[in-house]
């Protein structure tokens, strides 16, 4: 299996970002996340990309906005039973 989930094909491009880059920061997210938020992966352009993306307002300030956020969420999911359908 591919470890590009996401592929340009999949994206609208706009006058700020193209459909590539769209792709590589989906497939950017999800390798981030199923790595379980390493923080070494958590740079301040990915942290950019981010904020763009979902709003998140905050400074960067390395490693600290990585552990507010996404520490927090993973715990979240965590503590959360999955229940089915």
């Amino acid at each position: 299996m591919s470890s590009k989930r996401f592929h340009a094909e999949s994206f609208t491009p706009t006058k700020w970002t193209t459909a590539e880059q769209k792709a590589t920061f989906a497939n950017q997210l999800m390798a981030f996340i199923a790595a379980d938020f390493p923080e070494s992966k958590f740079t301040k352009k990915f942290y950019n990309r981010l904020s763009q993306t979902f709003g998140m307002i905050a400074h960067y300030v390395e490693g600290v906005i990585m552990w507010s956020v996404f520490a927090n969420t993973a715990r979240c999911f965590a503590q959360r039973p999955i229940r089915s359908a």
